[in-house]
Formats: structure tokens, C-alpha cells, sequence
């Protein structure tokens, strides 16, 4: 059997499209933890500010879903499996309540971690040639939750402390 030239190419492009995808993923996580503990660290130097429970407990949540997806972005590349995918846009949409609601504070950097994974995942899909529609519906599922999440987190945290 004769290797055909265009197939080669093809993986070639293939594997540095995955490259570019996981590399963006991976500087989304970074900058969700980084952004997150900068946050808090130039909060933390006002003292009558205070910082637990909120807006830590919102930093610290805004940093694990970072990681969560980067993980996530990571298996949907290298496990070749959709769930993982559907998993990661998911997260992806988790990022959207976190930009509309603290858009004076740090709605500017979730914003730019919403970029990056996004940018990673429209490569991802476009890689596993999956539907676009169900990849929305994902997103778009994963902003509700959010939604709901941070508004119970919000109304606890000034209800109770």
C-alpha cells in the first residue's frame, strides 16, 4: 500500500492545529489562576476590605473551573472521545455569568479566558467534526448553571457572613 502524500499532510496539520488548541486551553487555565490569585492579592492588601467569603470563595471557583478545563480540554484532545468535549464546552460556558457579573471587577480577564478556551474548542469541534448545534447547547447549558450557582453563592454569602 502506497502512502499518499496528502494524508501525511493533512496529520501534519492535524497535529499542529491540536497543538494550538491545547496551548490556548492551557494559557486560559493559566490566566484564570493567575488572574484569580492577583485579584486577591492586591484585595488583600486593603484592610477594611473584607475577602472571605466573598469575593474569595468566587476567585477560588473562577480558578478550579480554569483548571477543570483545561483538564477537560486535554482528554477531549487526547482520548478522542465526545463526552470530554461536550465537557469542556460546558466549562466554557461557565466563564459568560462570571464576565456579566463582575464586570467592574474582574470581568475583563474571565473575558479573555472565555476567548482563549473558546478559540480552543472551535478548533477541538472542527477537529472531531462534531455538530455545532449540540456544542452551543453545551455552552449554553453551562452558563445557565453558572448562573444559578453564583447567584446562590452571592445571596448566601450576604445572607449569612
Amino acid at each position: 500500500m502506497v502512502d499518499n502524500p496528502l494524508d501525511k499532510k493533512d496529520e501534519q496539520r492535524r497535529s499542529w492545529l491540536d497543538f494550538v488548541a491545547l496551548a490556548l486551553s492551557f494559557f486560559g487555565g493559566i490566566a484564570s489562576v493567575w488572574g484569580a490569585s492577583a485579584t486577591y492579592s492586591s484585595q488583600a492588601q486593603i484592610p477594611e476590605v473584607r475577602l472571605w467569603p466573598l469575593p474569595g470563595l468566587i476567585l477560588l471557583y473562577w480558578a478550579l473551573l480554569g483548571l477543570i478545563g483545561l483538564v477537560t480540554a486535554y482528554l477531549s484532545f487526547r482520548q478522542i472521545d465526545v463526552i470530554w468535549l461536550k465537557v469542556t464546552w460546558f466549562i466554557t460556558g461557565t466563564f459568560v455569568p462570571l464576565i456579566i457579573l463582575g464586570a467592574f471587577s474582574i470581568g475583563m480577564c474571565v473575558l479573555v479566558v472565555e476567548f482563549l478556551f473558546m478559540i480552543s474548542m472551535i478548533i477541538l469541534t472542527l477537529q472531531q467534526r462534531v455538530k455545532w448545534l449540540g456544542s452551543f447547547g453545551f455552552w449554553m447549558l453551562g452558563a445557565f448553571c453558572n448562573l444559578v450557582i453564583l447567584l446562590i453563592i452571592i445571596t448566601l454569602g450576604t445572607l449569612y457572613f
